[in-house]
């Protein structure tokens, strides 16, 4: 799934609905994506709610579903439009410092910018580590999920 995407849906939902703190039902995905912004079928939007919940955008407690992140950060353009193919389709086929940096700026907590200035900052320190490294370090200490990235990384790194 596209995270970056995602994101911006959830946060036009929880927008939509003044971020309620008693949390959105599925009936609110339906209404705001369906039928008010017209983004997507109806019948794609429960396929997002729990594709949502795997990849841990979405929590769900007693009937009722909150964003994992703060929706507050997220702008999202206008014109902005899903292409469902896109949307569910896995993101393998960026580079890893792409899909990182992207992960980062999604979260909302900072930009490309401020994570690769940061990046470089560990790397002055520590000389032996990579810029993979390092900006795995930073997303760990903003909090931010690096168990997928670490994965890939340590398979690419075993075959070199």
């Amino acid at each position: 799934m596209n995270r970056d995407v995602a994101r911006r849906i959830i946060a036009l939902v929880a927008t939509e609905r003044k971020n309620s703190p008693n949390g959105l039902t599925r009936q609110d995905f339906i209404t705001t994506i369906a039928y008010k912004r017209k983004l997507m079928d109806p019948d794609m939007i429960e396929k997002f709610i729990q594709e949502s919940i795997k990849e841990s955008l979405l929590i769900e407690k007693e009937m009722k579903i909150f964003p994992n992140f703060s929706t507050s950060g997220i702008i999202v353009p206008l014109d902005f439009q899903i292409n469902p193919d896109q949307l569910f389709a896995e993101n393998t086929d960026k580079p890893i410092v792409d899909r990182m940096l992207d992960a980062i700026s999604a979260s909302g907590k900072m930009t490309k910018k401020e994570a690769i200035s940061r990046s470089r900052e560990i790397m002055e320190y520590m000389k032996l580590i990579n810029f993979e490294v390092a900006l795995m370090a930073v997303m760990s200490e903003e909090g931010i999920d690096i168990r997928n990235f670490l994965k890939e990384y340590t398979v690419q790194y075993n075959k070199e």
